[in-house]
């Protein structure tokens, strides 16, 4: 992929999302949605740099984050939510999307697919074996790129309050309520968390804890999300939620997973 072409699927992107105007503007969530493609693409570079990526490389690396969310738009605009579980799996759905625009159609088919399944296999689990190992790189790069913009979306969506107005940013969650147990494990274990397990607000920001023990595939990506303060916000956010009838057991339950991933985060980042 030339860097010719990254700008020419750039411009047709952003003249898709420019589709889901109202009245001229793009309805609130698209626009965040939005926001949140162009820090991604932001992260996949300074990942990119920073783990030294052959430059052939780059101009894919760069292509899959902006398209790793395209089939949130029509998501949001057919079901009315950006929750999977309540609608479509948005990768899947993006990546059928991506097709009918026909935007990588004058890819070679190994540049094409490699793209399509970075895009396809940037939300799930786990990243299914017998991918080309190219394949798999990408898909770490979109995924890390991915966590360390949902960091920011909560830490701003928190200071300037409009969680609160819009709850829908992490999914109408009930603010209320301790971590749950099964949560809390899996989080210390360094885990992935099926999302079935989310119960409330806690549960939702400690899945984001979690990413630091084992979550982020690139030291690149432990690194900038430790300079960024990333465990201290979350530590702090955690304990302003706890419900005031439970608050000293909560704050212990946060204490003890926070310095555990920490130390986890430590060991990572120093063993060179």
């Amino acid at each position: 992929m030339t860097r010719e072409f990254l700008e020419t699927l750039k411009c047709r992107y952003l003249a898709y999302a420019d589709t889901f105007r109202e009245n001229g503007e793009l309805p609130l969530m698209m626009r965040l949605k939005l926001e949140h493609t162009q820090k991604v693409v932001e992260a996949a570079v300074a990942i990119l740099a920073g783990e030294s990526a052959p430059d052939a490389l780059r101009p894919i690396g760069e292509a899959c984050a902006w398209l790793h969310d395209t089939g949130r738009y029509e998501q949001l605009a057919k079901y009315g939510t950006f929750r999977d579980a309540d609608s479509v799996d948005h990768a899947d759905f993006g990546v059928s999307v991506i097709e009918k625009q026909g935007w990588l159609d004058p890819l070679p088919e190994a540049e094409r697919r490699m793209a399509l399944d970075a895009v396809r296999y940037h939300n799930k689990r786990e990243i299914p074996d017998g991918l080309p190992e190219q394949t798999v790189w990408l898909t770490h790069l979109v995924r890390d790129a991915d966590k360390l913009d949902i960091f920011r979306v909560l830490e701003c969506s928190v200071q300037d309050r409009s969680l609160e107005d819009h709850p829908e940013i992490a999914w109408g969650l009930p603010v209320n309520g301790l971590p749950s147990a099964n949560v809390a494990e899996s989080v210390c274990a360094g885990r992935s968390v099926p999302y079935a397990w989310i119960k409330n607000l806690a549960d939702f920001v400690l899945i984001q804890v979690g990413w630091l023990n084992g979550g982020l595939h690139f030291r690149t990506s432990l690194r900038l999300a430790d300079e960024r303060g990333a465990l201290a916000f979350r530590r702090v956010f955690l304990k302003r939620i706890c419900p005031p009838e439970a608050r000293a057991v909560g704050e212990a339950e946060i204490d003890r997973i926070c310095d555990h991933v920490q130390a986890r985060m430590r060991q990572r980042l120093e063993a060179g």
